[in-house]
């Protein structure tokens, strides 16, 4: 059943996720002035550490396993929201091509020089929104962690849709984005951070669209690892939008260093996995999703 909005009227569920990515965004306006921008400048500052945070980190990722099950060597495979091509380098080396579409000039850069020192010459790249491009259709189209930041997941899930001939998967947490940071938030903030739309947000909007698909829940290893207590201050700085400060670092230091816990060389926050939802559909019309193939033995 469709939520109600004020008055009694029925909010559709693309409606809802409009709403709750402006309401996430203005929040961030509000306390960091230009931070509710999530465009192409704020991901290429960015790009260099959230690359060296992700290089192989595909590897023994349950949507790899998915993605390996449908994909054959001549399929062509489509990555929106690449990044510097966590899914799309891994998967190059089993089809025929990948097509990675990015809206930072830097991730596209740093995935095009992954690509030459892997020895792939299968990889393209496309910079610019999708909602905006036009790219050729493919077999298999794919996001990865890309759709609560994006306002109009309608339109763009209806052109990853549209542009996918066999199979279409959207990868997302199937737990709130905010789990490592809440009590900090609520610390510094005083409240609750505003809520993104979730999983089963992305479920209804496919809905709404007539798209049927399956979700499997599964269990993603958690990769943060920081070198030391003042690196996972700055990180957890930016990330709960709060002054640099003398102040403000030192009481980081002071809350992180009882938090995280030590693994090997490094500190990470205490979760080993979190729940993540793969979201697959088959892209024929007429008929219901397609199951997934059973795992190789």
């Amino acid at each position: 059943m469709s939520p109600r909005a004020p008055g009694g009227s029925a909010t559709s569920a693309a409606v809802r996720w409009r709403r709750l990515v402006r309401a996430r965004r203005a929040e961030m306006e509000r306390l960091c002035p230009g931070g509710g921008a999530l465009g192409a400048p704020y991901w290429d500052s960015r790009a260099r550490r959230f690359a060296a945070r992700t290089a192989g980190s595909a590897t023994g990722d349950p949507l790899l396993s998915r993605l390996r099950r449908v994909a054959r060597s001549s399929t062509t495979v489509l990555d929106v929201g690449a990044g510097p091509g966590r899914f799309a380098l891994a998967l190059a080396p089993r089809v025929a091509a990948v097509v990675a579409v990015d809206a930072s000039p830097v991730m596209g850069s740093l995935l095009r020089r992954a690509a030459r020192r892997e020895g792939l010459t299968n990889v393209t790249t496309v910079t610019g929104r999708w909602e905006e491009l036009d790219v050729a259709p493919v077999d298999l189209g794919l996001c990865s962690y890309v759709l609560p930041l994006v306002e109009d997941a309608a339109t763009f899930l209806a052109k990853l849709d549209a542009a996918s001939l066999g199979d279409a998967f959207v990868y997302l947490s199937a737990l709130s984005a905010d789990v490592f940071s809440d009590p900090f938030w609520r610390h510094f903030h005083g409240r609750p951070r505003q809520p993104g739309p979730t999983y089963l947000d992305a479920v209804a909007v496919l809905a709404e669209l007539g798209i049927g698909a399956d979700v499997e829940v599964v269990e993603v290893r958690v990769r943060t690892r920081y070198s030391t207590v003042a690196a996972a201050a700055k990180a957890y700085r930016e990330s709960l939008l709060l002054a640099d400060t003398a102040e403000v670092r030192r009481e980081l230091r002071s809350l992180l260093s009882r938090w995280l816990v030590a693994d090997g060389d490094a500190l990470r926050p205490p979760l080993r996995t979190t729940p993540a939802a793969i979201i697959h559909w088959s892209t024929r019309r007429g008929g219901p999703a397609r199951s997934l193939p059973p795992p190789n033995r």
